[in-house]
């Protein structure tokens, strides 16, 4: 096993601060950068070595970690000509890429470093992360390793202690590691939406809103954002856990690198793209420095405290009228629908990127994107034995049902009105009668089914 000599740490935001101590606390000597100067004070007393430039940090370094926002901001940290670490990367160093970027970032990184500064020697490995301020603290991030060979294996010692039993080694090369991430962060996107779409259809319905997080939360149509967001919207809390902006940034990598262009023929994301744009309205309104749990005060502007006042039910009131069970179910049918439906938008994208589908279903089911309907219907979709007994048709049906009843209270379902459209499409070419995981069929092309399946 390769050796760990010295290290730089380049970003120490609330993800890399936690990333670079927990590095420490392998008794590791560490060098960190960042443009916050009480990031850097900080880090000294936590036992850190600080630098003013990412040109003088990386000196000596045999690893370099890349934390900062954008890919943006890694091409300066390497390249800028007055403080880029270009000139002063030791021989023979890797990079390890761990800020979101688009697929093609890490091997344009290589391409430059060989083509244009002569820097073959260089490893880089593309290795996004994935699981919040504490696990990076403690060292079971989720990571999404891909790259050469070699590169992979000088990059494994430290990958580990950032990761623990969460390292994914991607084939694929550069930039596989990123795809995946992508593929996971479509889902992360639709169902951070989807709990605040949900929590306020329930509280425009009249529901008391801790009952209805009690009941959604057991039910078909739940997800880990739903059980991770929901609590945050029933009690008065002003902590940001994750800003609005962060997801607004993933998910606009997402669509832009979708899109067609001149060496792209794109690939339709119908949910993403709506996400993107209710995402989009909360910050236009003012909302992206605040958690995003908050969005249920985009389906609510003239009532944005609605989910949190209808929160009375004493701790462990779990009993509801018939009535109230009707409602609930409104709310369940549109959370199993976008479930759904995001889990083939989302699997057809893994496909269509070459990406190792069973690989990719086992990362994602337990991590922030999975929900019932993926762990249960994904199965089903990669092994072509639909065992569903609800069909396209009786989705719609159900579907319809819930979008009369928001447009009756003049409450905006933006993402269930889509799945409506995809599921009708799906109807439309002849597959209604079959199991809902033929909603996977609108994302088929001329070469026939992506994911070939029938009734077992």
């Amino acid at each position: 096993m390769p050796e760990i000599g010295n290290i730089a740490f380049l970003g120490l935001g609330a993800m890399g601060f936690g990333m670079a101590t927990n590095i420490l606390t392998h008794k590791l000597p560490v060098t960190g950068f960042d443009v916050w100067a009480p990031t850097l004070q900080r880090f000294v007393a936590a036992g850190g070595s600080s630098s003013p430039t990412p040109r003088e940090a990386v000196k000596n370094s045999t690893h370099i970690v890349f934390m900062v926002a954008t890919a943006a901001q890694i091409l300066s940290a390497l390249f800028d000509p007055e403080t880029g670490a270009i000139e002063s990367l030791k021989q023979g160093a890797t990079l390890i890429l761990s800020s979101t970027g688009p697929p093609e970032h890490s091997p344009n990184v290589k391409k430059l470093l060989v083509e244009k500064y002569g820097r073959s020697d260089i490893k880089v490995v593309d290795a996004p992360v994935s699981g919040g301020t504490i696990r990076a603290a403690n060292g079971t991030l989720t990571i999404l390793a891909s790259g050469e060979e070699d590169a992979l294996a000088s990059a494994r010692p430290l990958l580990d202690i950032m990761a623990g039993m969460n390292l994914y080694i991607i084939p694929g090369g550069l930039g596989a590691g990123t795809n995946v991430k992508m593929v996971h962060q479509v889902l992360a996107g639709i169902h951070i939406v989807m709990s605040s779409e949900a929590m306020g259809f329930a509280a425009k319905l009249g529901l008391d809103t801790k009952v209805a997080f009690e009941y959604l939360s057991k039910s078909e149509g739940t997800s880990w954002m739903f059980e991770n967001r929901g609590p945050h919207m029933i009690v008065k809390d002003e902590k940001v856990y994750s800003a609005l902006n962060i997801i607004v940034k993933d998910v606009g990598i997402i669509t832009a690198a979708t899109r067609p262009s001149s060496t792209n023929p794109g690939f339709p994301l119908f949910l993403s793209s709506t996400t993107e744009q209710v995402l989009a309205t909360g910050v236009s309104a003012g909302f992206g420095l605040e958690d995003d749990a908050q969005l249920t005060k985009v389906y609510l502007p003239s009532t944005p405290t609605l989910v949190l006042d209808q929160a009375t039910a004493s701790p462990g009131t779990s009993g509801f009228t018939p009535e109230a069970k009707s409602k609930l179910d409104l709310v369940r049918s549109t959370m199993e629908a976008v479930h759904l439906v995001s889990a083939m938008e989302s699997m057809s994208l893994g496909k269509s990127v070459g990406l190792d589908t069973q690989q990719l279903f086992e990362i994602i089911k337990g991590a922030a994107g999975g929900s019932w309907m993926f762990a249960d219907k994904i199965p089903q979709l990669l092994s072509g034995k639909w065992t569903s007994r609800k069909t396209v048709n009786g989705v719609i049906a159900d579907l319809t049902k819930a979008i009369t009843a928001a447009n009756a209270l003049k409450y905006p379902l933006h993402l269930a009105s889509a799945v409506l459209q995809i599921l009708q499409l799906a109807a439309l070419k002849g597959y209604g009668a079959e199991p809902d995981l033929a909603a996977s069929r609108v994302w088929d092309g001329p070469e026939g089914a992506m994911y070939p399946g029938s009734k077992a």
